[in-house]
């Protein structure tokens, strides 16, 4: 059975606004606001190399990701192993959502900076989904 049915993976392809969870170097857990984009059965986030949410992946793969529009009436809780891979920058124009706005030179800077290596994709490949009971967007 996979991790994530029809109705999850259709959520996750049309809601872009994620809570990626991890934990520090001492067990406590963190999070962090992202824009993520659910592409090859998992949810992918553009990222700096050098940032604390990739040295925390990096020492303890074990993520969550809670998907919660500001719009919607349900949220859905991902559980999974993020893994931190080289960012392909071609690729990034083809996997800009349309519900985020981002203005040109900003994005041809961030896909500068992902050519260059500066920039990585965190992706967290789903082994649990399940729906947040009594979330309101609210």
């Amino acid at each position: 059975m996979d991790a994530v049915g029809p109705d999850e993976a259709a959520f996750l392809a049309a809601h872009t606004r994620v809570f990626l969870l991890g934990t520090r170097a001492d067990g406590s857990p963190t999070g962090w606001p992202m824009v993520g984009l659910h592409r090859d059965g998992a949810l992918e986030f553009s990222t700096y190399r050098r940032s604390q949410k990739v040295r925390d992946l990096e020492r303890n793969p074990a993520a969550a990701c809670v998907v919660a529009p500001v719009d919607g009436p349900r949220a859905l809780a991902v559980r999974g192993t993020a893994e931190v891979v080289a960012a392909d920058p071609d690729a990034a124009a083809d996997r800009t959502p349309t519900d985020v706005r981002v203005e040109p030179e900003i994005a041809a800077r961030a896909r500068a900076r992902m050519a260059s290596g500066q920039r990585v994709v965190v992706r967290v490949v789903p082994t649990d989904a399940r729906w947040v009971p009594g979330w309101t967007a609210e």
